[in-house]
């Protein structure tokens, strides 16, 4: 628990906070009444800032989703006057933006602690939606305004004279504000779809940009841009010719993806109306009939203004977002002559060589990841507490540990000295810093703890671990000059057991803090994928070890109510593990299941999924991978219910999954010092054989659509499918998810009952399947799904 002083003092904050914000007296009481409530325990405590922002959060918008109900139901009665809008709370009507700021909380953070706060508070499934949806549509924003970026340098460029650069900037501005104002106004389309919001985008920015035209000798404009009408430079040019002139092909070829022509029906049907809307409004000034002159003669700075104004009103909502302020900071044209101050101080952070090592990258994307790692000037020395703490002895031992590393790396790389020592000075600078995030975070969970126990827990397996990590990180920026060193070849290398490199990989992405570009943060979450799926299924995994005598736990058995395992400690780093191989076969079970149709059946085959694992993992899962399991169970349960879907359909179905491979189908592991075979003759001669007669018993009555309760999501923010943000400096990574995968059930008394006894109904086993493809055999003749002219193929 919090000491006295320290409660007083934040409590004192809060309500400070609260009152600043004219947020009633009655709504902050009950947000503190219920941290309270949640935290009995203690948890909530060493965070209760962020904490405390969730509750006054959510009592706001439970005061405004009770306003609007009243406001509702006041004007359909027939014997009520008019309600009176003004006796509605009005502590709601600021924005999100304005309460995250009070409470210093980025988006990011609040996000994942809303998503806690909403399991821990059982908030209801519509409360729960609205922040799922500002998630979503946030994320949509951020992915949009990449593009805005992007294209914003293409068309204009950064001028050398101060007033020309004022001007500069407010195009800048002005251009996304038009671009959120007029979404604003248009169906909720636009800003749930991610196409929609992009044609959107794009209408916008030809607007302003056939309007910046209109200024004569505008400095501003890049001349090389294709969309840059003829004659537009000489003295002669006439202005009025740009009334019906259109850049739309040309700005839309910046984006390959998005056809021209849907841009075009966007910009016709509705962004035309919608800004006309504007001007009716006079919130835009300007010649309406042609939707030109909204920049030239000084009108720039009179519309940006309005449109701030307006703008302003529609975010004085606790639902809403400013989403002007993602728009930091000027962008940095490729074709400027003078770089920007940001850029000039990048440039004296990377030496020369650098320089020519990110040269000879031929990917934007890992020019980008190199460039990060290089100019966030990276220690090449131990944090001064971490190695006063350890003494001299123990940092020369964490000294050669790397330098030893490095050796072995060179040797099975078979790469020269100068490259090696190249690339491990960046793992070196990589280790430090995140060992500095690593051990910061965890004094700051836990400040009585002393650093030198807590540096003696962290064995030498982590040191070793969090230096592959780094080092693996490395080797993906330089992946498409050496692929012969992609994952999981550093395994090998240092002898790691992947059960031990996902630990640190859920460490790493837990403290990087902006340290790592999204493209990393998502290769290392492909490295955890591919360490969950199989290589912690490998034979020789601690996994085995570990379950040797109590096989391997049900789903329900490794969720947590509380979130704070220890990601080194055993148990806590064997629930998180487990966990999160769940989540992912839940994930992707679920994703097959919708392909094919087969949702109202996604329960029993969970059921089966669930017992191959816990009940004959060691035979079934071993050596093999997650999905060969799932699509061996789709179509045992098919084959029980008489469906007419055939193997090669399923096979169909999966390799259109991002992470799909043709080895897990064509080559299974069959038996110890056996070959390979595919996943049919698997399927016949080992699957069937141990799951048949629990697939004919199995029986869950729970899962009829009348029995909802005891179908349970999972509960924790580490769990969600959903998108998630992480905050980069001036930059923000981006990850959005598909839709809510469906629920599995998980009460205790469910009568899908665990059989150990094994038998062989014929009519489960995978009979003809070269007919099924298309092609008459013998039966007495294995299927051949080797072959390019299967219909999988």
């Amino acid at each position: 628990m919090m000491k006295i002083e320290d409660k007083g003092t934040i409590l004192q904050r809060f309500v400070a906070n609260c009152q600043k914000l004219k947020i009633e007296q009655n709504i902050w009481q009950k947000a503190m009444k219920t941290f309270h409530k949640l935290n009995v325990d203690g948890v909530l405590s060493n965070e209760a800032d962020d904490w405390l922002c969730c509750a006054v959060y959510s009592e706001l918008q439970q005061t405004k989703m009770k306003d609007m109900r009243q406001e509702v139901d006041n004007t359909k009665a027939d014997d009520h006057e008019p309600w009176d809008k003004k006796a509605r709370c009005q502590s709601w009507n600021i924005s999100l933006t304005k309460l995250l700021r009070s409470f210093s909380i980025n988006i990011n953070k609040f996000l994942r602690r809303m998503e806690h706060w909403n399991w821990l508070a059982q908030n209801g499934e519509v409360f729960q939606q609205e922040v799922s949806d500002l998630e979503r549509r946030l994320g949509i924003t951020l992915l949009l305004l990449q593009h805005y970026k992007r294209i914003f340098q293409q068309l204009y460029v950064l001028p050398a004279t101060t007033d020309s650069r004022a001007h500069y900037q407010m195009i800048y501005e002005f251009g996304w504000l038009l671009f959120l104002v007029v979404r604003n106004e248009l169906p909720p389309f636009a800003t749930t779809n991610i196409i929609n919001g992009c044609q959107v985008l794009v209408c916008a920015l030809e607007l302003v940009y056939v309007n910046a035209l209109e200024v004569y000798k505008s400095d501003v404009i890049n001349t090389a841009f294709q969309g840059v009408p003829p004659r537009w430079c000489n003295k002669d040019f006439d202005i009025d010719l740009l009334h019906k002139y259109s850049a739309m092909d040309a700005i839309c070829g910046l984006i390959p993806e998005l056809p021209a022509k849907g841009a075009r029906i966007m910009k016709n049907a509705f962004f035309h109306k919608a800004v006309m809307g504007l001007f009716m409004d006079q919130r835009l000034l300007g010649n309406d009939r042609v939707m030109r002159e909204l920049i030239k003669d000084g009108i720039l700075e009179v519309n940006l203004a309005s449109l701030n104004r307006s703008y302003a009103v529609h975010v004085s909502d606790i639902s809403e977002i400013d989403e002007r302020v993602l728009l930091k900071h000027t962008p940095q044209s490729s074709a400027d002559k003078e770089p920007a101050l940001r850029e000039e101080k990048q440039q004296n952070n990377v030496s020369e060589a650098n320089r020519k090592l990110i040269s000879e990258l031929t990917s934007d994307t890992q020019r980008d990841n190199l460039t990060k790692l290089l100019t966030d000037a990276l220690p090449q020395t131990m944090a001064t507490y971490i190695s006063g703490a350890l003494g001299k002895s123990d940092v020369k031992l964490l000294q050669q540990s790397l330098l030893e590393m490095c050796h072995k790396f060179e040797s099975a790389a078979h790469l020269n000295t100068n490259t090696t020592d190249s690339r491990f000075n960046m793992v070196r600078g990589l280790y430090y810093q995140l060992l500095d995030k690593i051990i910061g975070a965890e004094l700051r969970r836990k400040p009585t703890i002393k650093l030198a126990q807590l540096l003696i827990q962290l064995q030498r397996t982590f040191n070793v671990a969090l230096i592959a990590c780094c080092l693996q990180l490395v080797l993906h920026i330089f992946e498409a000059q050496e692929p012969q060193l992609k994952f999981p070849w550093l395994l090998k290398c240092f002898n790691i057991d992947a059960y031990e490199f996902q630990k640190i990989i859920e460490l790493v992405v837990r403290h990087e803090s902006g340290l790592l570009t999204r493209d990393l943060i998502k290769h290392l979450h492909d490295v955890e994928a591919q360490c969950l799926t199989s290589l912690i299924w490998q034979k020789n995994s601690q996994l085995w070890r570990i379950y040797a005598s109590t096989g391997l736990p049900r789903c329900q058995d490794v969720q947590s109510s509380s979130g704070q395992e220890n990601v080194r400690a055993a148990p806590g780093a064997i629930n998180i593990c487990l966990r999160k191989f769940y989540h992912l076969a839940n994930q992707r079970l679920a994703y097959l299941c919708k392909c094919l149709s087969l949702l109202a059946s996604y329960t029993q085959i969970w059921h089966i999924v669930e017992h191959s694992i816990i009940v004959h993992g060691y035979e079934l899962l071993r050596e093999r991978h997650l999905d060969q399991l799932l699509m061996c169970a789709i179509y045992l349960c098919v084959r029980k219910g008489q469906l007419r879907i055939s193997f090669s359909d399923i096979i169909q179905q999966y390799r259109r999954q991002p992470h799909a491979q043709s080895a897990i189908y064509r080559a299974v592991h069959f038996a110890d010092g056996q070959p390979n075979t595919d996943i049919i003759t698997f399927y016949n001669r080992v699957y069937v054989q141990r799951m048949a007669e629990y697939a004919c018993a199995l029986h869950c009555e729970q899962s009829s659509p009348g029995n909802k309760s005891i179908f349970v999501q999972w509960p924790l923010q580490e769990l969600s499918s959903k998108m998630r943000l992480k905050s980069n400096g001036n930059n923000t990574n981006v990850f959005v998810s598909p839709e809510a995968m469906p629920r599995i059930c998980m009460a205790n008394g469910c009568r899908a009952k665990i059989i150990t006894e094994t038998a062989t109904p014929k009519n489960l086993k995978r009979a003809h399947s070269n007919e099924e493809l298309g092609k008459h055999t013998s039966t007495s003749k294995r299927p051949n799904i080797l072959r390019r002219r299967t219909t999988f193929q």
